[in-house]
């Protein structure tokens, strides 16, 4: 169950697009938040294999956050 439900904004071939809160999308919220950290304390070591991979990581889990708060985590599929 979503902590925070503003209810259906519109629907994209099927799925309804929500915006919430859930469990996964704070578990994912805390990894982009600890990427981003790892991000700027690889740039300040000036750390290129380090950058590298926590901006994969950033951009990774920013987009997943961010498309699991506009669905839930849990599209509904059905017609």
């Amino acid at each position: 169950m979503p902590f925070l439900d503003t209810g259906e904004l519109f629907q994209i071939g099927g799925v309804s697009i929500h915006i919430g809160l859930n469990a996964l999308a704070l578990l994912m919220i805390i990894v982009s938040a600890f990427s981003i950290w790892g991000l700027v304390r690889s740039l300040k070591a000036k750390n290129l294999l380090a950058v590298l991979f926590s901006c994969a990581a950033s951009l990774t889990f920013g987009f997943f956050t961010v498309a699991t708060i506009f669905t839930f985590g849990y599209p509904n599929l059905v017609h």
